[in-house]
């Protein structure tokens, strides 16, 4: 019997210990463990690109002075910037700009809210307030009726309506205002759509 501090036994010792050590006393990996290692690797890395991908794609929240109306969108031209402001309220980020057309002035007046139910309560709220003073109609869910009043000297029509997340107030001067007003409206719609 060889005892246990032999060289021989030692050398058995080392031979045993060979089978499970790979080179500089690693331990070695089955041909299975590598292909599952790679294979948690590659899954990863596709994570990682994916979320990657989608964060990139997607957008922004608009500005409020991104949404109004710009001089681009009237097609008859002649159409400039007198003012334009950007402003965070209680109730959101707001924006207004003023434009001055060959025989009209146009007002629009953004606020987006948190969400469309925040702005359809405080469009409620300043519906029941005018319809109250008897300065408009009733109007629908989503929009005022059509105010009449002046803007310094000039006789204007304005509304409020939701796209949206957006309040937006639109007041337009010169004749045929109203016309006008539901033109600038709904243009004003397009802009804001999906904001």
């Amino acid at each position: 019997t060889t005892s246990a501090g032999t060289p021989t036994c030692l050398a058995r010792r080392m031979c045993s210990r060979g089978r499970w050590m790979g080179r500089a006393g690693a331990p070695s990996r089955s041909p299975a463990l590598i292909a599952w290692m790679r294979f948690a690797l590659l899954l990863s890395i596709l994570i990682v690109c994916s979320l990657g991908m989608a964060a990139c794609g997607q957008e922004t929240p608009s500005e409020p002075q991104e949404l109004l109306l710009a001089p681009s969108d009237f097609a008859e031209g002649g159409v400039s910037v007198l003012s334009l402001s950007e402003e965070q309220s209680l109730s959101g980020p707001s924006a207004q700009v003023e434009l001055q057309g060959p025989e009209f002035r146009v007002i629009q007046s953004i606020v987006l809210y948190e969400n469309r139910e925040m702005a359809l309560e405080a469009l409620d709220g300043i519906r029941a307030d005018l319809v109250s003073r008897g300065e408009t109609g009733p109007g629908g869910v989503e929009f005022s009726g059509v105010l009449e009043h002046a803007v310094g000297t000039e006789d204007a029509a304005s509304v409020f309506f939701i796209e949206g997340r957006a309040l937006v107030r639109m007041t337009t001067t010169g004749m045929g205002r109203e016309e006008r007003l539901s033109e600038l409206a709904e243009a004003a719609r397009e802009k804001l759509s999906g904001a």
